[in-house]
């Protein structure tokens, strides 16, 4: 232990201290010192308002009542903070899921369009299809029966039965009507 040699109101004291805390001790002393004022009539009673205006210095820095605990209070403040944050926290959550109930609404919504869109093309496509088969298949018939019918025109002059390209481009049409049917039935 060391000696220290202090003053306070212009009085001088011997106390003993750990070499380590000599400087912390007269850092304490001084601002004693500062706050002593001769005020009542005993020097004990002036040391003791000294030291309370120096406690209070110090519960006024730190920003807490006294017998308050400073770590109470940076807890307290850090509490708030974090629920601040969890309130900020579960409103967006809130509108996430919100905007989340709606886009799953307007992608179910677009896929009933959708389906719709496309049962209604494949309803007209098979009409179409069915339409085409009908007029294939009449031409088929019309042929057929022109094939087995004599020709009106078959006494002229210019063009007759024996006509050599007349029977290759109807058995060609004929081809061709068949090709068409087929790949409207899907076969091709």
């Amino acid at each position: 232990m060391s000696k220290v040699e202090i003053a306070i109101g212009g009085r001088d004291f011997a106390i003993s201290c750990a070499p380590e805390d000599e400087a912390r001790v007269r850092a304490l002393v001084e601002s004693i010192d500062e706050h002593y004022q001769p005020v009542a009539p005993r020097f004990s009673q002036n040391l003791l308002f000294a030291c309370l205006r120096a406690a209070d210095d110090v519960y006024e820095k730190a920003g807490v009542a006294p017998g308050e605990d400073p770590e109470a209070r940076q807890l307290r403040e850090r509490l708030a903070d974090v629920e601040q944050e969890r309130d900020r926290l579960e409103t967006a959550l809130s509108s996430a899921t919100d905007a989340r109930g709606r886009l799953e609404r307007d992608m179910k919504q677009a896929r009933e369009e959708a389906n719709a869109r496309e049962d209604a093309e494949a309803r007209a496509q098979t009409e179409r299809i069915a339409t085409l088969e009908q007029r294939c298949e009449d031409l088929q018939h019309r042929l057929e029966d022109a094939q087995m019918q004599e020709l009106p025109f078959a006494s002229g002059p210019s063009i007759g039965v024996d006509d050599p390209d007349l029977l290759p481009a109807l058995e060609r049409f004929a081809g061709l009507l068949e090709t068409c049917a087929d790949k409207l039935e899907g076969r091709a």
